[in-house]
């Protein structure tokens, strides 16, 4: 194990934010701190130590934002298309058939976590968060389901089910299989990732909506008249949740006849036609977000110019601006912990220390590997632990190679299952880093479009998940 002082200072951060968030308690001032001390660790002296703790404290950020800016932007181009649909009304006219399935909030919330998982399954969640939030958002605020519902029922089935899986693309379990030194058992640990992910997301998604159940509302206009729907106001949302239904521009507004019908079909025509797209030319993750975003902004272009006409040169720079206000109010907070957590890998690490920069995390994560028994439950739940922690940096791809290796070693001459092992590493690296209760992984993408904080999200989804993820894990064992 050959850790130093900064190693050190980076795991004590890792725990402090880690607590502090399960004490529901505001995660900036540690990650802010830990950074600047873990410049200072790194560089070592008084006076350049201080200078470089400093300096950390802003290219670390810099780095981070760097990373996040293409999240900034396609949530700024999502947010501002609905703002130009609501202008014109077809935002409502976009949801009214599907108001003939979402006849609840309790509904709503097993259409979204169904729907989620099969878009994410064939397109990953980049590109699928986007669709959902332009077509069904919308109608399950509407009936009734929290904002805090749809963002957990769309984390579990896109973060979580459909990433971790990896079912059709399959480039997971490729990566797991070579780390292990064994790619022969690619498919064997695409099945065992699969049941294991149904499993975990089965769970989760069972105890999240009990626990949220109490707080679903009775659908908002459902009443005869249309009257009565301009009616609704703050009083039929908790606290919190008509400011996101407000800035999001989700609150009901009549429809405006043909022109709003037209861009209800245009809108969910142009999608369909990104998702056709996608599958023909073989678009895959941050090349279909930006295929996603590109459309957005085109919708919000065609529908502010027939809104405002002459006019439009100026109100685009609105329904912008209203776009990059939302996503830096949600996304400002999460760039200095996930400035924080960047650097336990090592390509993070050197942007900011520069060459020979190690990658902290990564190093604590194979110092700890040598401590895991070769008991085949232990070892099956240290990985899993292992797993997690990889995750802890947002990235839950970033920890394969570590979690595959690990799952090789353990295996090897022991008798347990190596495809066993690599599955319950990569359900523990992807359901936390992919993310589900990392708040500063692509989690913070759905937290934005819903308009709830991401680290409230993260909390919400802790306990179903790690639930999910222990049965998951007793039960690889025992089956396999």
């Amino acid at each position: 194990m050959n850790w130093d002082v900064a190693h050190i200072i980076y795991a004590l951060g890792a725990i402090t934010v880690v607590v502090a968030m399960l004490f529901r308690k505001g995660v900036i001032i540690p990650s802010l701190v830990t950074t600047f001390l873990l410049g200072w660790a790194y560089k070592g002296g008084f006076g350049e130590g201080i200078v470089a703790g400093l300096a950390a404290i802003y290219n670390a950020n810099i780095m981070a934002a760097k990373e996040l800016f293409s999240i900034i932007l396609l949530i700024a181009f999502m947010v501002g298309m609905l703002n130009a649909l609501k202008e014109l009304g077809a935002d409502r006219k976009m949801i009214t058939p599907i108001q003939g399935i979402m006849v609840n909030g309790h509904a709503a919330y097993w259409i979204l976590f169904v729907a989620t998982a099969l878009l994410s399954t064939a397109f990953w969640p980049t590109p699928a968060v986007p669709l959902v939030a332009a077509v069904l958002i919308p109608v399950a605020l509407r009936v009734g389901l929290p904002p805090i519902g749809i963002a957990i029922a769309i984390t579990l089935a896109g973060q979580g089910m459909a990433l971790s899986a990896d079912a059709l693309m399959q480039v997971a379990p490729a990566l797991s299989a070579k780390a292990a030194g064994m790619p022969q058992l690619s498919e064997a640990i695409w099945i065992k990732s699969i049941v294991l992910t149904l499993i975990v997301g089965g769970v989760a998604s069972v105890i999240s909506y009990v626990r949220i159940a109490k707080t679903i509302k009775k659908p908002a206009g459902m009443q005869k008249e249309e009257a009565q729907l301009d009616e609704l106001d703050e009083t039929y949302f908790e606290e919190g949740e008509a400011e996101a239904a407000a800035t999001l521009e989700f609150m009901p507004q009549k429809e405006s006849g043909a022109t709003a019908t037209f861009f209800a079909v245009f809108t969910i025509v142009m999608f369909l036609l990104d998702i056709v797209a996608m599958s023909v030319f073989d678009i895959k993750g941050g090349d279909a977000g930006a295929l996603i975003g590109g459309t957005a902004a085109i919708i919000m272009l065609v529908a502010t110019i027939v809104k405002h006409k002459g006019d439009a040169f100026e109100e685009i720079g609105e329904r912008l601006t209203e776009g990059f206000g939302f996503a830096i109010k949600i996304m400002g907070s999460i760039i200095p912990i996930a400035a924080f957590f960047f650097l336990g890998g090592q390509e993070h690490s050197t942007a900011v220390f520069g060459e020979g920069a190690p990658g902290f995390l990564f190093d604590i994560v194979e110092g700890i590997q040598a401590y895991i028994p070769s008991n085949e439950f232990i070892a099956a739940f240290g990985v899993l632990l292992v797993g997690i922690l990889c995750g802890i940096d947002g990235s839950g791809f970033a920890g394969l190679p570590i979690t595959g290796a690990l799952a090789g070693a353990l295996s090897h001459g022991t008798g347990i299952d190596t495809s066993m092992l690599a599955a319950v590493g990569q359900m523990g690296s992807i359901w936390s880093g992919g993310g589900t209760f990392i708040a500063w992984s692509s989690l913070i993408a759905v937290a934005a479009f819903v308009g709830v904080s991401p680290i409230e999200l993260a909390r919400k989804n802790f306990l179903p998940v790690m639930t999910g993820l222990i049965i998951a894990t007793i039960l690889a064992v025992i089956i396999w």
